[in-house]
């Protein structure tokens, strides 16, 4: 593992001395020394390259190449370019916590598995904007392979196509890679960008596509559009605060416990003379709607029954 550390380190200079003569270049086009010393750094760059992924593959640690192609004739907005890596990351942290601690709702990982997948920028290169992410170097030489199943995973999250695929990932991974997915893909929908995603695992298998703005588009229209909803009766024990038998409407509280608003079933008995201001035991149906693009569950309610409580 030191071993890929040291040339890792060794990449990142070679690959700085390049940026910093391209923009010396820049700035004296006619400079036959620095055309020349440009070209002598990109081989040397190049070779570091090579160097770099042959290192990985002997510590068998994961590399990401992560480029962004602007497909608007835009310049690179910083704001766009920390927003698909950011949600980039965090994207490949939620599902490496979902392979790893199991399926979640929200939108949260654990500390650990953040730790695990937190790529670091090994250098950067021309030619649309290029990023070379690196697995952590201070991991444990005993945990390599750790995100082979992660990477895998993420290409099939992105291949879906239709609202089914869309349930499959939410049964298996949780609400919350939905969200980042959408996060994601809306994110360089904004920027403008194709994004050109290939990995390198431990194994030695390389992993990657070319993402395109309009692929990521209908991913987040596909996922704004995919709700789950689901119906529960709840029996419960409250005050009903308030009801309008004419609007079909109701309102009633549990002591430290729910707030329920909502509308009178069809079948409920409007001609029956409720008081309120009183306790009732009731049978309330709560449709939940988990909405994946939001991360968020909208619930209504409909008053199935109404009866007073028996004085003891």
């Amino acid at each position: 593992m030191s071993d890929y550390a040291s040339v890792a380190e060794e990449a990142r200079r070679a690959f700085a001395s390049v940026a910093r003569l391209e923009a010396a270049s820049m700035r004296e086009p006619d400079s036959k020394a620095l055309r020349i010393n440009l070209a002598a750094k990109q081989k040397l760059a190049e070779q570091m390259r090579s160097r770099l992924m042959e290192a990985a593959e002997e510590s068998q640690v994961e590399v990401c190449n992560y480029r962004l192609i602007q497909t608007e004739n835009r310049r690179y907005g910083l704001s766009y370019v920390s927003d698909s890596m950011l949600s980039y990351q965090y994207l490949f942290t939620q599902i490496h916590d979902a392979q790893k601690n199991g399926r979640k709702d929200r939108a949260v990982f654990g500390t650990e598995a953040l730790e695990e997948s937190m790529l670091e920028v090994g250098y950067t290169y021309s030619g649309s904007l290029g990023f070379v992410l690196l697995a952590p170097a201070t991991r444990d030489l005993f945990a390599t392979g750790t995100l082979d199943r992660s990477i895998e995973t993420l290409f099939q999250v992105i291949d879906m196509e239709r609202a089914p695929d869309v349930r499959e990932v939410a049964l298996v991974l949780g609400n919350a890679v939905l969200k980042r997915v959408h996060d994601w893909s809306a994110a360089n929908v904004k920027g403008g960008f194709d994004a050109d995603v290939r990995w390198n695992r431990s194994d030695g298998r390389q992993l990657g596509q070319l993402v395109e703005r309009e692929r990521m588009e209908r991913l987040v229209g596909l996922i704004e559009a995919t709700s789950d909803t689901s119906n529960v009766e709840l029996p419960v024990i409250g005050t009903l605060v308030g009801i309008d038998v004419k609007a079909g409407t109701f309102h009633l509280v549990v002591p430290n416990g729910g707030d329920y608003r909502g509308v009178l079933a069809p079948t409920f008995n409007r001609d029956w003379e409720v008081r309120v201001n009183r306790s009732y035991a009731a049978t309330i149906l709560e449709t939940r709607t988990t909405l994946y693009a939001t991360d968020q569950t909208r619930r209504e309610h409909v008053l199935l029954t109404l009866s007073e409580l028996q004085a003891s």
